[in-house]
């Protein structure tokens, strides 16, 4: 599998929603060997709204519906407003024959988190949420990979309980570098060892 992979020195040489999208998610979500920095995060999640870009606008909902360290305040009113307007422009986003099939993968790994979190007027589905992701799991988006890893197959949401299977996409992410992962594989590490 051919996991995708951004530099953010090239990201930043584009002036395009997707872009904006790739450098706040890094930041925020410490991708594609970036350290946290909500600041930046939020920065580029602004940019990218100000254009219109969907995934930014979603972005930007859910950093209103958690906060964003101590940058940006939690709202869930502005938050749910911002990811009901979204939601519909990122279908938009999907559908549209010009966009790059790694920018699809990605705007339909944001469907996949309205299904899993029930966001917006979207109902919780984790059996959608589940196909979804590994769709996108299997076209190499490494954050979809965790989620099968640390979310579906550990915890049997929308698949069965399959421990190997959670073990294995939780390593791919570890060895292509997300921190989360790392962190996360490390800490099931230490359990297993005290059982």
């Amino acid at each position: 599998m051919t996991i995708i992979k951004f530099n953010l020195s090239e990201l930043k040489q584009h002036n395009s929603g997707f872009s904006y999208y790739l450098l706040g998610r890094s930041y925020d979500l410490e991708e594609n060997e970036a350290d946290q920095n909500y600041s930046k995060a939020l920065y580029y999640y602004q940019k990218g709204f100000d254009m219109g870009y969907p995934l930014c606008t979603y972005s930007l909902g859910i950093s209103y519906e958690l906060g964003l360290g101590d940058v940006l305040k939690i709202n869930e009113n502005k938050g749910k407003e911002l990811l009901i307007n979204a939601y519909p422009k990122i279908l938009e986003l999907i559908n549209n024959p010009n966009t790059n099939e790694v920018e699809r993968v990605y705007a339909k790994f944001v469907i996949g988190a309205y299904y899993y979190f029930g966001l917006g007027k979207i109902e919780q589905d984790y059996n959608k949420a589940f196909k979804i992701i590994k769709e996108c799991a299997d076209k190499g988006h490494i954050a979809a990979i965790y989620d099968l890893g640390a979310n579906f197959y550990y915890n049997g949401r929308g698949t069965d309980v399959n421990y190997e299977l959670a073990d294995y996409y939780l390593n791919l992410a570890k060895e292509n570098g997300l921190k989360r992962a790392i962190n996360l594989y490390d800490i099931r590490d230490k359990r297993k060892k005290f059982k």
